[in-house]
């Protein structure tokens, strides 16, 4: 049983390679979902312009459709990035990097959920380790919110994150994400732009400090710099740009 949908300006297994924050977490394109109370896997792969994904257990057609728009969502299957790929050409990093830039996109997470657990996870946090933990927490628990108990979160050792999840667990669409326990403008601007997929947001981390001074000469006022710089597309930029300089 499989999916096809067609692609454009889209290589999946480049994108694959090229530094993953959300939806893929084993060493393979494979991704075990819910759907229904029933668990699924999905196998990704790519054949010219399609993206095959095979399915483990029957899905009801109204289920299937809409996987096939998460999917496609996740993806950035509909996305049209001509306009940032004309402001890489322009960029003194970006420009050496566009071959990688290329028919690659960001992937976003499967819900809004798994989104926010990543956003808390990755707080001072490498990306080795990021990886890590999140392959843990996918494998235990699987982003079901109803799984984030107490016992469970401790089993996985990530020390004072773990009540920060316990909290998005339990006030997950109850308030606004800023009241959450956890959630700041940090994740909150992550979530924007790798979960809604607004890249005029930005985040300030060390990594992207670093990459600014040491790479654009910029000292101050980073916020406005990114505006200058990438436009409507910095969180994007930004998103590659750690991809190049982290250290994996």
């Amino acid at each position: 049983m499989h999916l096809k949908l067609k692609t454009t300006n889209f290589n999946f297994l480049k994108t694959f390679n090229s530094g993953l924050f959300y939806f893929f977490y084993d060493p393979e394109p494979v991704r075990k979902i819910i759907i229904g109370g029933k668990p699924i896997t999905l196998k990704f792969k790519q054949t010219g312009n399609q993206l095959i994904i095979s399915y483990s257990e029957e899905i009801e057609k109204d289920k299937k459709t809409n996987l096939i728009n998460r999917i496609k969502y996740c993806l950035g299957l509909e996305e049209d990035l001509s306009e940032f790929y004309n402001i890489c050409k322009k960029d003194i990093i970006l420009k050496n990097h566009l071959e990688k830039i290329r028919d690659t996109r960001v992937i976003s997470a499967f819900s809004d959920f798994e989104a926010l657990v990543g956003a808390i996870i990755s707080q001072n946090n490498s990306y080795r380790n990021y990886r890590i933990q999140m392959h843990r927490v996918y494998e235990k628990l699987n982003f079901t919110r109803e799984a984030y108990k107490e016992k469970n979160l401790c089993e996985l050792k990530l020390g004072y994150k773990a009540n920060y999840l316990l909290d998005l667990a339990k006030n997950f669409e109850k308030m606004e994400l800023k009241n959450i326990h956890g959630i700041g403008n940090y994740s909150i601007n992550l979530f924007n732009i790798f979960q809604k997929r607004d890249y005029n947001y930005f985040y300030m981390d060390c990594l992207t400090e670093k990459i600014m001074r040491e790479n654009y000469k910029i000292t101050e006022n980073f916020e406005e710099a990114s505006i200058k710089l990438w436009g409507k597309y910095r969180g994007l930029a930004e998103a590659y740009l750690q991809r190049f300089f982290e250290v994996k």
